[in-house]
């Protein structure tokens, strides 16, 4: 595949979301494309992956090659609409939203790994082959049963990897591969990419993250503005961090450069709207959160199956009619607590447990036994409605919680009664680095920018309890920065922070204690508890 982009403009954009780009991807190669919010990365991997501009109309300028066939384009309204069903046979793309690629409409992940085969006519017993090979080199046995709307975002998108993967296409373009997945498993993703290599594979990475395990590609671009101002290994990792990239091993002060215009905004705000309401909890150990012995598991899916079809009815309760048939324990005797001031991290492997503890936070999901309790109200006893007037929830994917035409009207929506009043939505846009894009739509919005719309809109409740779901998976390093600014804000203010994440890095700057699956340990940290907080308190969590 070759690819010169002289320009290329969204509608309604004057200014240009590539210029001057040139790329060449032989077979058995390795091409890092690293950049920040806005940087232009993800409409070139887009434009690798036959997307733009024929699905947006958008106008480009340039040409595009792939197997022996050239497209050129000269910046008209009505440019090329590739046959995606021809082109995908070539270039297979996982997007930053990796769920976008699945299907979402099989019922297993095996199915979910087979349905691009099926598509190409790929006869079944080769078909079942390579599903049981590519689920090996993943580590996926265990979850091919599995149904995929039940998996953790990491999950989600190894099976997305995956399925790309699967399809043999000779050019693999991977937008954040890495995003939101713990280390077995990225090192899984690494080892495909070697794997691929070696077979003749393309692999073309996108990311806002620099990874050791990437070094040796043998073509690194770094992208500013669109334009690309570093090419090499060497060069692109001397100059990332200035331009928003994070670099492992680098620290997070380090992260983005006072130019950007998300700096900008966060040098110029003057408040936060978090932790001005304290909680006021009711626990006699002060804690705004705590979890008491919480144990949980989901329904045996298998068990609901077989009883459908021996039966013809619906999938009934357990043994004993008491309730649902489980299969194996998601959590277990988990007990800690999150106090005013202070920031706790959530860690562990993909698919333990993390999200369906922050999701109890807030009553969307009960336990089963032991007791989830906030400002000293039991969360089984209470609406959802009354949790929130104390905690703020965000979720892992941003497009869970963002559904209004502009970014300004979805950080002032609210019910009749309960909206936040002007001057509360314009601190949490200020906090957030979004001065300028109140008129935008959030889905036309870069995706880190989005998961910043998402935040805003919690910060605009004044939640006493914030808690977030892998708030830095696809946030580059000025919106880390930014990141980092709301939580010291959160809890000098008195509010308290929960948080889930596989970064360690970022935990260590900004998280007094790591509460991690199987148990908690303090970290080494400038930053301390506040006073009466002991770190450790016996979490146990399968």
């Amino acid at each position: 595949m070759e690819l010169e982009i002289l320009d290329y403009r969204y509608p309604g954009h004057e200014a240009p979301a590539l210029s001057g780009v040139r790329l060449s991807v032989a077979p058995a190669s390795l091409t890092l494309v690293a950049g920040g919010s806005g940087s232009g990365k993800s409409t070139l991997a887009g434009i690798m992956a036959g997307h733009l501009p024929g699905r947006t109309g958008g106008q480009l300028t340039g040409s595009v090659s792939l197997a022996g066939q050239t497209l050129e384009y000269d910046g008209g309204t009505q440019p090329h609409v590739v046959d995606l069903r021809q082109w995908v046979r070539h270039v297979a793309y996982v997007p930053q939203d990796a769920r976008s690629y699945l299907s979402m409409v099989r019922s297993t992940v095996e199915e979910e790994l087979a349905f691009g085969l099926e598509n190409a006519g790929v006869p079944r017993a080769e078909m079942a082959a390579r599903i049981r090979s590519i689920a090996g080199r993943f580590g996926l046995g265990p979850l091919l049963e599995h149904d995929p709307a039940r998996l953790s975002g990491g999950q989600e998108r190894l099976v997305a990897i995956a399925a790309a993967a699967v399809t043999d296409a000779g050019v693999l373009v991977l937008d954040e591969p890495l995003a939101g997945l713990d280390e077995t498993a990225a090192a899984r993703v690494a080892a495909m990419v070697t794997g691929l290599r070696d077979a003749g594979t393309a692999v073309v990475i996108l990311t806002s993250v620099l990874d050791a395990r990437f070094f040796d590609a043998g073509q690194a671009l770094l992208l500013e503005n669109g334009q690309s101002v570093a090419e090499g290994m060497s060069a692109v990792r001397e100059r990332a961090a200035s331009a928003g990239v994070v670099v492992s091993g680098v620290s997070a002060a380090a992260w983005g450069g006072a130019s950007s215009p998300s700096e900008h905004a966060a040098r110029s705000a003057t408040d936060v709207p978090l932790g001005s309401r304290p909680a006021e909890p009711e626990s006699t150990d002060g804690a705004v959160l705590r979890y008491r012995n919480v144990e949980f598991s989901y329904p045996d899916p298998d068990h609901g199956r077989r009883r459908a079809k021996l039966f013809r009815r619906r999938p009934g309760k357990g043994p004993g009619g008491s309730g649902p048939a489980l299969k194996g324990g998601l959590l277990d005797s988990v007990s800690f607590a999150v106090h005013p001031g202070e920031c706790v991290a959530l860690t562990g492997p993909n698919g333990t447990g993390k999200t369906t503890l922050l999701k109890m936070a807030l009553g969307l999901i009960v336990p089963d036994t032991g007791s989830v309790s906030v400002a000293g109200r039991d969360t089984a006893e209470a609406s959802v409605g009354q949790l929130a007037k104390t905690a703020g929830l965000l979720f892992q994917n941003p497009a869970d919680q963002l559904f209004e035409r502009s970014v300004y009207h979805e950080v002032a929506f609210g019910p009749p009664g309960s909206r936040p009043n002007p001057e509360v939505v314009r601190q949490a846009l200020d906090a957030c680095g979004l001065n300028g894009f109140e008129d935008e739509h959030p889905y036309e919005l870069p995706v880190s920018r989005r998961r910043l719309v998402a935040l805003a809109t919690v910060l605009a409740r004044r939640p006493a309890l914030l808690v977030l779901d892998e708030p830095t998976v696809s946030l580059d390093g000025h919106g880390r920065k930014l990141l980092g600014r709301i939580l010291a804000a959160a809890t000098a203010g008195g509010g308290a922070v929960l948080l889930s994440t596989h970064d360690k890095e970022f935990a260590r700057a900004h998280c007094q204690r790591v509460v991690e699956l199987g148990r908690q340990q303090a970290l080494r940290h400038t930053a301390t508890a506040p006073e009466g907080v002991s770190a450790p308190d016996g979490t146990s969590v399968r």
